[in-house]
């Protein structure tokens, strides 16, 4: 979707990050508006752990045209590039990640905005530990959802509805949380192939992801290990019905909060 840059906003004085989008977004107005689309979504969004956006503008046209979104700049990396630098979270701070992860996610859905991408990848990590879930490229209002495009996403994060193209809800956004809960415990994808064709051979064979509770090596709270298993359930009626039922079922803290 294109090349993120951190830069300066000279009249505010303060650091922002810019998304230059490909030349071919800004040359076809039907690519033009959806990312528009996106911005006009993100922006409805307002949640401490979801990356705030700014702005989208044109460069002149002297200078090429192409369309740049400014938004928050997250003093962080993401949890793709941390999990690969350090392995799997401590099951301390999985549950935190997780808990923020899920309010972010509540809050998307309170707007009946699906994520549709939620991956490591599209997850901030600022310098105090606090998540910003980040990219709204290809979601989707609920209401408004075109089933047609309902496989955009990224494989081996997909719910088995997203994946096959079918009917894609909120509680897909929960599966592809329960994958991202798995990945933050174990420090490895639940799903993990060399190809697509080979992605949809092991989902086609063994259905779930291997159980947290059967691997060796780890010490996972059967609590926690449970809430994966539920939002990795293959009927999406079988997953929890919302991203704060998912917060809820966490071990520790305050149910209520």
């Amino acid at each position: 979707m294109g090349e993120v840059y951190r830069a300066d906003d000279l009249e505010l004085a303060q650091s922002v990050a810019i998304k230059m989008l490909p030349a071919r977004i800004a040359a076809d107005p039907a690519l033009a508006e959806r990312v528009r689309t996106e911005v006009r979504m993100a922006r409805g969004i307002t949640h401490r752990n979801v990356c705030r956006i700014h702005d989208i503008a044109r460069l002149p046209t002297d200078e090429g045209g192409e369309l740049f979104i400014s938004m928050e700049y997250v003093d962080g990396e993401d949890l793709a590039t941390l999990l690969r630098r350090i392995g799997k979270l401590p099951q301390d701070k999985a549950i935190d990640v997780a808990r923020q992860l899920c309010a972010a996610l509540a809050a998307a859905h309170d707007q009946g905005v699906i994520h549709r991408d939620l991956k490591p990848a599209n997850i901030m990590l600022d310098g105090r530990g606090n998540v910003r879930l980040t990219d709204f490229g290809i979601a989707a209002i609920d209401d408004e959802l075109d089933q047609s495009d309902a496989s955009s996403g990224t494989p081996a994060y997909m719910s088995p509805e997203q994946f096959a193209g079918k009917s894609v809800s909120k509680r897909s956004d929960i599966y592809s949380l329960g994958l991202v809960i798995f990945e933050l415990l174990t420090g490895r994808a639940a799903w993990k192939a060399g190809s697509l064709a080979e992605l949809r051979t092991l989902r086609d064979t063994t259905g779930s992801p291997v159980a947290l509770t059967s691997l060796s090596g780890f010490n996972i709270d059967p609590a926690l290990a449970a809430v994966v298993e539920r939002c990795t359930e293959t009927d999406p009626d079988d997953r929890p019905a919302s991203a704060l039922a998912v917060a809820a079922a966490l071990p520790g803290g305050d149910p209520l909060a």
